[in-house]
């Protein structure tokens, strides 16, 4: 059973071994870089338990990639690879602090958790519960099961002299162990934020009920020391009961008292569990974050080495904004950057919001009631496809949204059948920008479909929705958008505020590409003067060969994309535990031409494990 009371939380910037090693009589968590400036916070018995058990489902699914992709045998997703329980995955990576091409080793010399998580069988479990035995009642209904044992009478009859049925049998062993290791299973389970079958954890609560009596955890700091004698106790009892030991009770009793027993103290001095050369899981982990949320069009290259393959189809079936496929070739070399990204306008200033409508007024645009009252707007008008006169636009907004009082709550973008439109105001931010896509401004959607021109925009968008300037009111092609939206408008006058719009937007906002580059380094390690010759060499020079090669292909590719800028970004380890922020500025560094990005461990975490 794990102390965490024991560990004692470090962050070693020489190497990047994260887990738990042993110098001496001391036992050390090594948490992964970033971590530093949060060891005081997180030196509590509930911190380290929750970080073990995270790094735990991290480091699972981590293997599970390596299996996938071929790195790692697949013997042992449930194993080790030798008798001191290290697993090692030779599939080379660049290592900027250490040798190249070394192996991902994983150490779980003394393997508490997971001998007894992978004893989990859940038929085997509910067999031993309830027994098979012969019974001289028959279910005919079953009888069809058992004609390959019958005997056959000579007018073809046959005859069944007795059929096995499921029986309660008694045995103290069988209810008892099981249920014994049902509960560890479920306790074990639950930290790890996983779920468990309904007749396991019914198992599990018989024995707690038998046994401990109380709903304390056996990971909760005031109980754990209670319980667990209590299930040394239990578990010594049991094996003093029980008569006959078959193997299935042995596999279960073994588990059970390597779990209650196991004291990673016993263990030689060195790593004992963990992952040497943590910067492959955390490129794992940022690549899958942006592969997961980033707009697959617009995430023009990633190196899939770590990537689930399941989580790369759906980014491998999209239209890429611009095709990068073999640019990265220097001499015959291929060359592979982390990530290369499209920041467009539009993922600039995606943004989640909510905001409350009302119906402002009962004003009568020839019958069309559009106005919205909430957005901070003068004559902010929705309408919709084939509205009807005399009902309220907001009357249809309800058959989506919740309804509060005399408002709605509007959480989501509006269904394309709402359309919106009001005069745009001369300073545009993004919180702006995403009210207007919130509820499908015109405007906003020639932004979408990069629509510049104003003749483009009148074909695409307006015309099929029949937007025709200078009707008049009783004219039969009228309609909500032409007579409510547009309402005292001339088309010259549009397409003016139009124009002004695009010039606005793409003056405050420019679109460029950004090639990432993802270093399990530390900020500390980039301002350090002393390190800027091994910098240069080992990073600086590739990320220069990069943007000089993609500089090529915007030159010739001579369209919207020709003037884009470039920029480069080192995205670097941090824990920010109260920030649901994923990204934030770090320090300056080569004056600003490659931005440091921190990264939130704890964000990305939830993203690589969801």
């Amino acid at each position: 059973m794990i102390d965490f009371n024991s560990l004692e939380l470090v962050v070693k910037n020489n190497y990047s071994f994260v887990g738990i090693e042993k110098q001496g009589n001391a036992l050390y968590f090594c948490l992964p870089k970033g971590f530093a400036d949060n060891i005081l916070q997180l030196n509590t018995f509930a911190s380290k338990r929750d970080l073990f058990f995270l790094l735990y489902r991290i480091f699972n699914t981590f293997k599970e990639v390596l299996v996938e992709k071929g790195y790692l045998d697949e013997t042992s997703k449930f194993g080790v690879q030798d008798r001191d329980g290290v697993i090692k995955n030779s599939s080379g990576s660049e290592i900027q602090n250490s040798e190249d091409n070394s192996e991902n080793i994983f150490y779980s010399k003394l393997d508490i958790i997971g001998q007894l998580l992978n004893a989990y069988d859940e038929p085997k479990i509910l067999a031993l519960a309830y027994r098979l035995g012969k019974c001289e009642k028959f279910d005919i209904s079953q009888i069809h099961k058992y004609l390959h044992q019958a005997v056959y009478l000579p007018n073809h009859a046959a005859y069944v002299d007795q059929i096995v049925l499921p029986r309660p049998v008694v045995q103290f062993e069988s209810a008892d162990i099981v249920m014994m290791y049902c509960y560890l299973f479920c306790e074990i389970k639950l930290q790890l934020q996983e779920n468990v079958s309904g007749e396991i954890t019914a198992l599990a609560e018989r024995f707690r009920q038998h046994y401990l009596g109380s709903q304390d955890s056996l990971f909760d700091e005031q109980s754990h020391e209670q319980i667990l004698s209590t299930l040394k106790d239990a578990l010594e009892r049991i094996d003093n009961n029980t008569p006959i030991k078959d193997f299935d009770y042995w596999q279960y009793f073994e588990s059970i008292e390597l779990f209650l027993y196991g004291d990673w103290h016993q263990a030689d001095n060195g790593e004992i569990w963990g992952i040497k050369e943590f910067h492959s899981v955390w490129e794992s982990m940022c690549l899958t974050y942006l592969v997961k949320n980033v707009d697959s069009s617009e995430l023009l290259h990633v190196d899939f080495c770590y990537i689930n393959t399941q989580i790369l189809a759906k980014y491998n079936l999209s239209t890429k904004t611009l095709d990068l496929s073999s640019i990265f070739q220097v001499n015959g070399s291929q060359l592979v950057p982390d990530a290369v990204r499209f920041s467009s306008l539009i993922s600039q200033t995606k943004d989640e919001k909510i905001y409350r409508i009302y119906v402002r007024s009962n004003w009568n645009d020839y019958g069309y009631h559009t106005i919205i009252s909430g957005l901070g707007i003068d004559e902010a008008k929705i309408g919709y496809v084939n509205q009807l006169t005399s009902i309220h636009t907001f009357e249809k907004i309800k058959e989506f949204y919740k309804k509060e009082s005399w408002s709605i709550v509007i959480n989501s973008r509006l269904p394309r059948l709402f359309y919106s439109f009001w005069d745009i105001p001369d300073q545009i931010d993004s919180d702006y920008i995403c009210k207007m896509r919130y509820f499908n401004h015109l405007f906003y959607l020639a932004l979408e479909r990069r629509i510049m021109h104003w003749d483009e925009f009148y074909k695409e968008i307006l015309q099929p929705l029949g937007v025709i300037f200078g009707l008049s009111h009783d004219d039969s092609r009228a309609n909500v958008f032409t007579h409510s939206l547009f309402r005292g408008s001339t088309q010259e006058s549009v397409a003016k505020k139009f124009n002004l719009f695009i010039e606005r937007v793409f003056l405050q906002w420019k679109e460029f590409f950004e090639i990432i580059d993802i270093k399990y380094l530390t900020s500390e390690y980039f301002t350090d003067s002393s390190k800027m010759e091994d910098i240069k060499y080992r990073s600086v020079r590739k990320q220069f060969v990069y943007e000089h090669l993609l500089q090529k292909k915007l030159e010739r590719t001579n369209n919207q994309f020709s003037n884009s800028s470039i920029r480069s970004s080192f995205w670097i380890p941090s824990y920010r535990p109260n920030d649901l922020d994923l990204l934030e500025d770090g320090a300056i560094f080569m004056d600003g031409y490659i931005q440091l990005k921190s990264v939130n461990f704890s964000v990305l975490a939830k993203s690589y494990l969801s």
